[in-house]
């Protein structure tokens, strides 16, 4: 039997995309998470907590795909999933090719301001990952829930 190395693929430090959204009061966590499940980038997570949350955050973002495509139909693109609890709120966007950015707050943040700097990290995540931004931000290859256009 012949041992294989497992191949994996160089991380890039993405703290200069979370680092923006952090700065937002009562912003608590920023999160890079691919649509398969895994993180990129956390900020200061604990490790497992992190790969608990890229499984959940997968999951709930097939779950909107599906929804939306269901009820919208086969185009619909997905731009923002959101959940609030007592506690606070989880906001999810489509960023670079099959990836995503998630950001987690208390409950009293401006979600304006998280939702702008979200947005403008996104075109700076893009830039990053070497795929291009939403197609719903300027770019023309990847259409908004992450698929290839």
């Amino acid at each position: 039997m012949n041992a294989r190395t497992p191949v994996t693929r160089p991380k890039v430090d993405l703290s200069f995309v979370l680092t923006p959204i952090l700065e937002i009061p009562n912003v608590q966590h920023a999160m890079v998470v691919t649509a398969d499940g895994f993180f990129e980038a956390h900020s200061g997570l604990d490790g497992e907590t992190a790969e608990k949350l890229s499984a959940v955050l997968a999951s709930l973002l097939a779950s909107s795909r599906g929804t939306s495509h269901t009820y919208f139909g086969g185009r619909s693109l997905l731009r923002l999933v959101m959940v609030e609890t007592y506690e606070g709120y989880v906001f999810v966007i489509p960023a670079a090719e099959n990836t995503y950015l998630a950001v987690f707050t208390g409950p009293n943040v401006a979600m304006d301001n998280v939702s702008y700097e979200m947005q403008k990290q996104v075109q700076t995540l893009g830039k990053a990952m070497g795929s291009p931004p939403r197609s719903d931000l300027g770019g023309s290859s990847v259409r908004g829930d992450g698929l290839p256009a």
